[in-house]
């Protein structure tokens, strides 16, 4: 394939519904993280008011969840690698995208997990390290997703 097809390809199939994301009203998705991880923080003990799409965990972790924690991302990223590459099997796409989704918006809510604990323990420093971090594994976690559903050997 044509290495400048196949980035136009995917700079469309994922800038498009990454800017999107920031105009649709995504509320919803972003609420139901945020009361996820609410849960999962109280169930590690951890002292947590959630409103809506707000969390504080203490009285000195405070967060918004917003569209770009919510594993959309990922999603995104997967899906416009799927369709930008060519496939052995091109009518598995839409196959692949339904069963690697929710093993991606599940890795999301863990790397959320451990950011927004990261910043309990650690505070400003230690969130930013694990944040930008973890933006690397999801980077990898996906490319890993990418390769099982494609059958391109990443090593």
């Amino acid at each position: 394939m044509n290495s400048i097809r196949f980035l136009a390809l995917f700079a469309l199939l994922f800038f498009v519904p990454y800017a999107l994301m920031h105009f649709v009203p995504l509320n919803f998705a972003c609420e139901a993280v945020a009361g996820v991880e609410a849960y999962a923080l109280r169930a590690l003990g951890y002292p947590v008011a959630w409103d809506g799409v707000s969390l504080a965990i203490g009285e000195t972790s405070l967060f918004k969840i917003i569209p770009d924690c919510t594993g959309l991302v990922m999603v995104f990223l997967f899906a416009a690698l799927l369709w930008a590459a060519p496939l052995k099997r091109p009518a598995s796409r839409v196959r692949e995208l339904a069963f690697y989704t929710p093993f991606l918006l599940a890795f999301n809510l863990v790397r959320l997990l451990a950011t927004l604990l990261a910043h309990y323990h650690f505070g400003p420093t230690g969130f930013d390290a694990v944040h930008a971090a973890l933006w690397f594994a999801d980077s990898g976690v996906v490319l890993w997703c990418w390769s099982r559903a494609s059958g391109v050997r990443l090593l």
